[in-house]
């Protein structure tokens, strides 16, 4: 059956919604809106710890709603766009002063594979 030119598919239009139902949709869009704040600060604290399996993904959702799912309007055309090389390195703490100043002192020519990396 083809479609006529002109004429709508759904000639009655959306069901009109009942009061309950308005109530209702108002009731939720509040509820979202006052634990906003809430469930950016959880995002953003799953997106600090390292050790959080949704660490990636808090991340992304961050950047997604900051500056949208396409972001290459972010670049200019001046950037250089060779592969991002990221170097992982332990996090200092206060107990480990010596293996810390052993890591750094590495380059990034040292074979850093045999070093044993604590979890």
């Amino acid at each position: 059956m083809a479609f006529k030119k002109g004429v709508s598919g759904n000639p009655a239009g959306r069901p009109k919604q009942t009061q309950q139902q308005k109530d209702e949709r108002e009731h939720f869009k509040r509820l979202l809106k006052s634990s906003t704040a809430s469930a950016l600060e959880s995002i953003i604290a799953i997106s600090q710890d390292r050790y959080n399996k949704d660490r990636f993904n808090a991340c992304k959702f961050i950047i997604e709603k900051a500056y949208g799912a396409n972001t290459a309007f972010l670049l200019d055309g001046t950037e250089d766009t060779s592969p991002i090389v990221i170097e992982v390195v332990p996090r200092r703490t206060e107990d480990d002063d010596d293996e810390w100043d052993e890591v750094m002192k590495a380059s990034p020519d040292d074979d850093l594979e045999d070093y044993e990396w604590e979890e």
